[in-house]
């Protein structure tokens, strides 16, 4: 099988500036935005995983928050209008060091990785976030995992997509040392969970 990262990274790359002009604004999320920063302190350093053209960034920093984005992709980066501090990383090998980053905001991304790799991102997010720290995760709600054809153009690239179910997350999540404290079910074109942690 091909590898689902490589290719996934390959799909973004190549429907960049599509998926940037119809993700458009993210207004839709404002109250998750908020909820995360108002358990933060005004100018928590944060990181955004998976931060695709920056939308999410823009508007993170304007409820006061210092935001590095972080994207596999650097068509995606390069799609993102001119918005500073964002930076190619892997979310397997976040460039922090430990028990630096006060809050980790992962919208749609962790479900981009194969199910047996996504423990090591949870793993990895703990690491680099400080006790108390602030984590929001937002997956894919169902199960099973594959390639699925992209929608942004007519190319129809190939994107890997896992979907979870709350207690598997929860599985991975209490091990490494996260409190969930809210969770939220959603419904657009796809279910969606997201969940609201803290690092004890």
């Amino acid at each position: 099988m091909p590898d689902p990262q490589a290719v996934t990274r390959a799909t973004y790359d190549h429907i960049a500036a599509a998926y940037a002009q119809q993700l458009g604004g993210v207004d839709g999320m404002a109250p998750d935005r908020e909820r995360f920063a108002a358990a933060l302190t005004p100018g928590a350093l944060v990181a955004d995983i998976g931060c695709g053209p920056g939308h999410h960034v823009r508007a993170l920093r304007e409820l006061g928050l210092r935001v590095v984005g972080l994207d596999l992709s650097e068509g995606q980066l390069r799609a993102s209008d001119g918005v500073p501090g964002l930076v190619q990383a892997d979310m397997l090998e976040l460039p922090f060091a430990d028990s630096t980053v006060d809050g980790v905001w992962a919208i749609a991304s962790l479900l981009h990785l194969p199910r047996e790799v996504a423990p090591r991102a949870v793993a990895e997010f703990a690491r680099v976030l400080r006790d108390g720290g602030q984590l929001w995760l937002t997956v894919a709600e169902g199960d099973g995992e594959g390639f699925e054809p992209s929608h942004y153009d007519d190319s129809r690239a190939p994107r890997w997509f896992s979907y979870y179910r709350e207690d598997e997350l929860r599985g991975w999540l209490e091990p490494s040392g996260f409190e969930v404290v809210w969770t939220r079910h959603g419904q657009t074109h796809r279910s969606w969970l997201s969940l609201h942690c803290r690092r004890t």
